[in-house]
């Protein structure tokens, strides 16, 4: 929490993403964590970045670079750390001063579709469940999840069974059981859902250039109500 709580502080404009990027690898060093994206994907394209950070229209899986941060831009944090042998994932969006009102619109509806998927995340619930509410809550805030992404389960690795989809059917899938660990996520847009993979093999942005928003939770699966072990609600800010 101390590291996603410095890293969400150090996005302002005139900052870059290489800026952060350096600042995660040098928190992970110092906490004696390693770093949970280096070396994931395909041979011959494997991550090489601490960090995905994805600006404005980039979905996900954004390349840290150079560009400097300016006023109004929306920027997705997506960090995870190996500790002990297990895997963390999480993932906010931070909007950067004079934030347009329909992108705070957005980023706020974001954080709340995914919350009320979280809140489904109790024993005897199902993934269908989980990605029903998200979709749903979605489109009662007049916007589209992404489906080509998924949360999932998370561990010894980084990705685990089961997948979850950002939209389902109540009742279906795979029922949640008590002490699971799972990475429950959205993108979310405005306008089309529609996205495309650019020639980098990674970075993923909307066809329309239309901004998008992305939140992700690691929970246990609780009877009551479930855990959030990445809690970075009360400092997480629009601006």
């Amino acid at each position: 929490m101390i590291i996603l709580n410095k890293l969400h502080a150090s996005v302002a404009a005139g900052v870059t993403p290489m800026d952060i990027e350096e600042l995660s690898l040098s928190l992970i060093k110092s906490h004696g964590a390693l770093p949970a994206f280096v070396g994931v994907g395909p041979i011959g394209n494997k991550y090489k970045y601490v960090m995905c950070i994805s600006v404005n229209d980039t979905v996900v899986h954004g390349i840290p670079n150079k560009i400097k941060f300016v006023q109004g831009d929306i920027v997705k944090l997506d960090f995870g750390l190996i500790y002990n042998g297990y895997y963390t994932d999480h993932c906010v969006t931070v909007g950067i001063n004079n934030v347009a009102k329909k992108d705070k619109r957005l980023i706020a509806a974001g954080k709340q579709i995914v919350l009320s998927a979280v809140a489904q995340a109790t024993t005897g619930k199902t993934i269908g469940d989980i990605g029903f509410v998200m979709e749903n809550t979605a489109k009662e805030y007049g916007y589209k999840t992404v489906k080509e992404f998924t949360g999932h389960g998370i561990g010894r690795s980084l990705h685990d069974d089961p997948m979850i989809p950002t939209y389902g059917r109540t009742n279906t899938g795979r029922q949640l059981e008590d002490g699971m660990v799972l990475c429950i996520e959205a993108q979310v847009v405005e306008g089309s859902n529609s996205v495309h993979e650019e020639t980098d093999g990674w970075t993923y942005k909307t066809d329309d250039g239309g901004n998008v928003v992305m939140f992700e939770y690691m929970v246990i699966v609780k009877k009551d109500e479930p855990f959030i072990l990445t809690d970075t609600r009360k400092w997480e800010s629009l601006v």
